[in-house]
């Protein structure tokens, strides 16, 4: 939140609609960047919604979100979501699990009994048998040799 905080301070409001609580934001040019022509931002407030996309997917207010909360002197966290606050965060995962009872306390499982394919089953001893098919490509080279033989008496 710093961050987009120190870069809202680069953002520049041009117009502001009381009516609609609609702000046009202009981003300065940082000298870092490359050259590039400022862009212009819409930000709705009572909407919750900005052009650059961020506010609606995040949830969190932008930088251009920001710097029109700043020039109307509005906590910009008053815009968050109340599912996306800290505090509800914390509540969510405040609850904690129960111990389990001892293992002989269980209650006898009377369902399907769900298990591996026992003829699915590899056997476990012994060398993987291969089902490729041996080629002339598998023979070594004294094989090959010795099968040759004379043309004429064979």
């Amino acid at each position: 939140m710093n961050s987009v905080q120190q870069e809202s301070n680069t953002h520049i409001v041009n117009e502001f609609n009381r009516h609609n609580h609609t702000f046009i934001i202009i981003e300065t040019q940082s000298p870092l960047e490359t050259p590039r022509p400022p862009k212009r931002f819409r930000v709705m407030l009572q909407s919750q919604k900005c052009d650059c996309g961020e506010y609606q997917t995040k949830h969190l207010p932008c930088s251009h979100v920001m710097a029109a909360c700043k020039s109307v002197n509005v906590d910009p966290m008053t815009y968050v979501p109340m599912l996306f606050t800290l505090q509800h965060i914390l509540h969510i995962y405040d609850n904690s699990f129960g111990l389990l009872p001892h293992e002989s306390m269980w209650q006898e499982y009377e369902g399907d009994k769900w298990g591996p394919d026992p003829r699915r089953k590899r056997t476990a001893k012994g060398r993987p048998v291969s089902t490729r098919i041996p080629t002339e490509m598998d023979e070594d080279e004294n094989e090959r040799a010795s099968r040759k033989k004379c043309g004429l008496c064979r």
